[in-house]
C-alpha cells in the first residue's frame, strides 16, 4: 500500500485523500462521517462514545492519562537501571554480568509483547493490563529484595515481561481510538512521557543509591505500581465487546500459538547467548558457537514450521516479508541497536572519566533523552502536517552518524561536562525513526493487519535494543581487556590493576593518579571502539 511516490505515502495518512475510510478493530467499529457534518481530522465515529467531537477526544484522552502511568513508571525504572546497574553488579562482585540487568529486561520483553496482543484479544485489555502491572510490580520488589547477581536478573526479566504489556496496550489502544494521520501525534505526546521517565529514572535512580542503597531504588517504585493498579481498575473503561464471547477460557487458550511463541523464545534467547556469553564467559570457541548457533537453527525452524500450521501464528511469516513491515522493522532494529549501546555506555564513560556518581552519571543521559522527546515531537508535527513518513526516516540515520562523530572527536580525557549534550542527535534521530516507522508499517498493510505489524515493530526494536546492549557490551569488554593486559604488560602488580579495573567501579575511581593513568585511556578507547563498530 504504502507506494514510493509521495502520492502513494500521503494516501493512508491525510484524510482529505480518503473521506469515508473506515478504521475497524476489535474494539472499536468506524463509520464514515455523517454527509450533514463537514469533514473533520478524523472522520470516524467510535460507537461505544455517541458523542460530539470534543466529547470524544475527551474520552481518548481519559483513556491514555490512564496508560500513561504504567508507560512513565516502566520508563523511569529501565533508565534508573542504567545509571546504577554498575554498582548492583559491583555488589556482587559480577561486574561484567552487569549488561544482563538490561537484556534480562528487553529479552523478556520481546517474548511477552507477541502474546499480550493476542491474549489481549480474547481476554480484554484492562484484565492484561493489570497483569502486566503485577508482573511488573512483583519483579520490582524482587529486584530490591534479591539475595544474589542471578536473583536480580530473573527479576528484571520479570519486570520486562509486565513492561512488555504496558507499552504494548498503549500502541494497540491508540490505534483503536484514533485515525492514521493522528497516530504519530499521540505517540508524540506518549514520547514525551516515557522520556520525562527515562530523564528523571538515572538521576532518581542515582541520588536514591547513593542515598540509600541501590534496593531502594528499586523497593521505592512498588507503591506508585500499586496506585497504577488502583487507577487502572477505577478509571479505564473498556468496551464491553471486548471481553464478550461465548468461548470458554480454554477454547480461549488453545487459540494461542503457544509452540510458536516458545520457539521464537528459545530462537531469541540462543542468538543473546551467542552474542553475549559467548564472548564473556566461555570464549568465541568454534564449540560454543556451534551449540548456541545450532539452538537458534533449530529454534527458528521450529518457529517456521509452527507459524505455517498454526491457524493464528504468533508472528505470521508473511508480515515479515512484507516490504513495509520489513523495510520499516530493518530501520527500527537498526537505529534501536546503536542507541541502546551509545546509552548502556554513557554513565559508564563519565563514571571512569570524570569520577561522576551514579547521580551524577545519570544526568549525564539528559541531552539524549531531551533530544529523543524533541525528536518525537518533530517527527509527529511533521507526519501530520504533510503527510509524509518517509523524510524523517531517511534524515535520522544521518543525525546517529553526527552524534557518533562528535562523541569520537570530542569525548576523551579531561572532558567538559557540557559536552555531553553532543549526544543528543541520537535520541532525536531514535524517536524520529520509533514514530515514521510506526506509522511506515501501519500505512502499508490491510488494516486488520495493522495490530500485528506494530506488534512486530516493538519486537524488532527490542531485539535490536538486546543486540545493541549485548554487542556493544561484549565489544567494549574485550577491548578493555586487551588494552589493559598490554598497559600492565611487565608490571608486578598488573594482574591486580586487571582484576580491579574489569570487577569494580569504586576501584576504578579510587585508584591513583599513576594507576589511573593505565586503566582511564584502555575504557576511552573502547567507548570509541563501541561507537566506530
Amino acid at each position: 500500500m504504502a507506494g514510493t511516490e509521495n502520492e502513494d505515502e500521503r494516501t493512508a495518512l491525510l484524510p482529505n485523500d480518503q473521506p469515508n475510510t473506515l478504521y475497524r478493530t476489535l474494539s472499536r467499529i468506524s463509520e464514515p462521517a455523517e454527509p450533514a457534518l463537514p469533514p473533520d481530522d478524523t472522520d470516524t465515529h467510535i460507537t461505544t462514545v455517541k458523542e460530539t467531537s470534543g466529547s470524544k477526544s475527551a474520552n481518548v484522552w481519559t483513556t491514555l492519562s490512564v496508560l500513561l502511568v504504567g508507560v512513565f513508571i516502566s520508563q523511569t525504572d529501565a533508565s534508573l537501571v542504567m545509571a546504577v546497574y554498575a554498582k548492583v553488579a559491583s555488589e556482587f562482585h559480577n561486574l561484567d554480568s552487569g549488561s544482563w540487568l538490561m537484556s534480562a529486561y528487553i529479552l523478556a520483553q520481546c517474548v511477552a509483547q507477541p502474546l499480550y496482543g493476542k491474549l489481549s484479544d480474547l481476554f480484554g485489555r484492562k484484565a492484561l493490563l493489570q497483569v502486566s502491572y503485577l508482573l511488573f510490580a512483583a519483579g520490582t520488589a524482587g529486584a530490591g529484595l534479591s539475595p544474589s547477581m542471578g536473583a536480580v536478573i530473573v527479576s528484571r526479566a520479570l519486570q520486562g515481561a509486565g513492561s512488555a504489556g504496558m507499552l504494548a496496550m498503549v500502541s494497540i489502544i491508540i490505534t483503536d481510538l484514533v485515525p492514521m494521520n493522528e497516530v504519530a501525534v499521540f505517540r508524540s505526546y506518549v514520547n514525551i512521557l516515557a522520556t520525562s521517565g527515562r530523564s528523571c529514572g538515572g538521576v532518581i535512580g542515582g541520588l536514591l543509591s547513593s542515598a540509600l542503597g541501590w534496593r531502594w531504588a528499586f523497593l521505592i517504585q512498588v507503591p506508585f505500581i500499586l496506585l497504577a493498579i488502583i487507577l487502572v481498575q477505577l478509571r479505564l473503561h473498556m468496551a464491553e465487546r471486548d471481553v464478550e464471547s461465548t468461548e470458554r477460557t480454554w477454547d480461549k487458550l488453545k487459540r494461542i500459538d503457544f509452540i510458536g511463541a516458545f520457539f521464537l523464545c528459545s530462537t531469541i534467547l540462543a542468538v543473546c547467548l551467542i552474542l553475549d556469553l559467548g564472548g564473556k564467559k566461555v570464549g568465541w570457541t568454534p564449540q560454543s558457537i556451534l551449540m548456541f548457533g545450532g539452538i537458534a537453527a533449530l529454534s527458528a525452524i521450529g518457529f517456521v514450521i509452527s507459524a505455517l500450521y498454526a491457524s493464528e501464528p504468533i508472528l505470521p511469516l508473511r508480515l515479515l516479508t512484507h516490504y513495509a513491515v520489513f523495510t520499516n522493522s530493518l530501520m527500527v532494529f537498526l537505529q534501536s541497536s546503536t542507541q541502546a549501546a551509545l546509552t548502556l555506555l554513557i554513565p559508564v564513560f563519565f563514571q571512569v572519566v570524570k569520577k561522576a556518581s551514579v547521580a551524577e552519571a545519570g544526568a549525564y543521559l539528559i541531552p539524549a533523552f531531551t533530544g529523543n522527546l524533541l525528536g518525537g515531537l518533530t517527527s509527529g508535527y511533521w507526519i501530520k502536517r504533510t503527510g509524509l513518513f518517509k523524510v524523517p526516516t531517511v534524515v535520522a540515520p544521518m543525525l546517529t552518524m553526527v552524534c557518533m562523530v562528535l562523541c569520537l572527536f570530542t569525548w576523551h580525557e579531561g572532558i567538559s561536562s557540557w559536552r555531553a549534550i553532543v549526544s543528543l542527535p541520537g535520541g532525536f534521530a531514535t524517536a524520529m525513526v520509533s514514530s515514521s516507522t510506526f506509522v511506515g508499517a501501519a500505512a502499508g498493510v490491510e488494516h486488520e493487519d495493522v495490530a500485528v505489524a506494530a506488534s512486530t515493530m516493538y519486537l524488532l526494536m527490542n531485539l535490536g535494543a538486546v543486540a545493541g546492549i549485548s554487542v556493544g557490551s561484549a565489544v567494549f569488554e574485550d577491548t578493555l581487556r586487551a588494552g589493559l593486559i598490554k598497559a600492565v604488560e611487565g608490571r608486578d602488580d598488573g594482574r591486580k590493576i586487571l582484576e580491579g579495573a574489569l570487577s569494580s567501579m569504586a576501584y576504578v575511581q579510587g585508584a591513583g593518579r599513576e594507576i589511573r593513568r593505565i586503566i582511564v585511556p584502555a575504557y576511552v578507547e573502547s567507548f570509541h571502539h563501541v561507537n566506530c563498530k
